[in-house]
């Protein structure tokens, strides 16, 4: 940097240089030491001096670096804390690359008696445009007072409407669980009535039809031992056997459908939930039926992996498997063993079954109507009995743990049921 001092020493009026930036006194004259009592006075920054707030003397330096203004005046603290006011003639050059004031400066006082209005006409003017930016806060304040005021009441309302839904939600989930309540109050009592005053009948149709079936053979027997039977009486007899047999074999399709009535109808009540192990599960069914037990003991019944625990009501899984086990080996192929896969995988939380077998199989045409109630591909008979409630008793027993069920091709064109429970935690 040229040394300026040596040019301020020229003059003595005092002088000295600004930075725009920093507002530091980058050089200064022996006149302007003097003047204000400080030494040296270089390296001092103009906010020690002037008394304008830092602000205002940084908006007079942008000026006065704009040319928007040269002749200035300010109030300025000597070193003995004596107050001037000062007028400033200012410049703005480029030194080595910075930008610069370099001001001369006199005291008022000893020039003109008006340069202290102009002082606080300069200070006033200052002070109206604080307090032209103070009232801007303000209002600005007070908007956004008002602004999150609103919102608040806003957020207030939407809180009052959604605790009112709340409370209308609560109150007709209450309505709803009552509901449910007493439908499985309903439900159990129709249960209990359809084991007890249902069954009642249709036992007393079969022990009823056993005892004249009885008696007619006891009947039969008597004619032959004393040969005196006509043949009237052995067609008569003959007739009698025909309506018995009709009786017997009709009580007992009331019973088994009276039985599955009353098992669909237990399958609305909550379910037990626990964990179950499906390998041990499956065992007890096998045992538990004669032929699923062979087919178990012949290895028909295969199980590659263990099964991974569920968590599922044990009393219905267990009827799950027995009426898919039980449906595989009424449906099995004449012409090929009955062979039976079972395979579980998980995913997401719940365990996939697949219970395939290599059966007659069911077309894509009929899998969805087979899961309804009451529903059969062949008449009743006694290669065939049942009464078309199994696999609408397993859907409406995994609906109970939100299950689902699908049917798919199986072993060699057999069938695959496919369903899912929640995996045991």
């Amino acid at each position: 940097m040229p040394d300026f001092n040596a040019f301020f020493e020229h003059h003595s009026t005092p002088m000295w240089m600004l930075s725009v930036d920093q507002g530091e006194i980058l050089a200064a004259n022996r006149a302007a030491e003097e003047f204000y009592g400080f030494e040296p006075l270089t390296g001092m920054n103009i906010n020690q001096i002037n008394m304008l707030t830092p602000k205002q003397i940084e908006d007079e330096l942008q000026r006065a670096a704009k040319t928007e203004r040269n002749h200035l005046y300010f109030r300025h603290r000597l070193a003995n804390n004596d107050i001037k006011v000062m007028g400033v003639y200012t410049s703005r050059f480029i030194v080595d690359g910075r930008e610069v004031l370099i001001s001369s400066l006199y005291d008022t006082s000893d020039f003109e008696s008006s340069a202290e209005r102009h002082y606080i006409e300069r200070v006033e003017e200052q002070v109206d445009l604080q307090t032209q930016q103070i009232q801007a806060s303000k209002q600005r304040t007070l908007w956004l007072a008002m602004g999150a005021t609103l919102l608040q009441f806003c957020v207030i309302a939407i809180l009052v409407i959604i605790l009112q839904r709340l409370r209308r939600s609560q109150q007709d989930n209450r309505r709803l669980i009552n509901e449910l309540s007493f439908r499985n109050r309903e439900l159990e009592r129709l249960s209990h009535v359809m084991a007890h005053h249902f069954q009642e009948p249709s036992r007393r149709l079969v022990s009823f039809a056993q005892q004249l079936s009885q008696q007619l053979a006891q009947k039969q027997r008597h004619h032959l031992s004393q040969k005196s039977a006509h043949s009237v009486t052995e067609e008569d007899d003959k007739e009698m056997q025909m309506a018995v047999d009709f009786i017997e074999s009709q009580a007992k399709k009331l019973k088994e459908l009276v039985n599955d009535i009353q098992r669909y109808l237990s399958l609305d009540l909550q379910p037990k939930l626990e964990t179950v192990e499906p390998d041990c599960l499956i065992d007890a069914v096998c045992h538990s039926t004669p032929e699923l037990a062979e087919l178990r003991r012949k290895g028909a019944i295969e199980i590659p992996q263990r099964l991974p625990s569920v968590s599922a009501d044990a009393r219905q899984l267990k009827m799950i498997f027995h009426a898919l086990l039980q449906n595989a080996w009424l449906y099995r192929a004449p012409e090929r063993s009955l062979k039976v896969r079972i395979t579980a995988r998980t995913m997401a939380g719940r365990v996939q079954f697949r219970v395939e077998d290599n059966g007659s199989g069911i077309l894509p045409e009929y899998r969805e109507q087979v899961m309804e109630i009451f529903t059969r591909l062949v008449p009743s008979s006694k290669q065939y009995p049942g009464t078309g409630m199994g696999l609408a008793l397993v859907v409406r027993a995994l609906r109970n743990i939100e299950g689902h069920i699908a049917i798919e091709e199986g072993i060699s064109g057999g069938t695959a049921i496919i369903f899912d429970l929640p995996l045991a935690r």
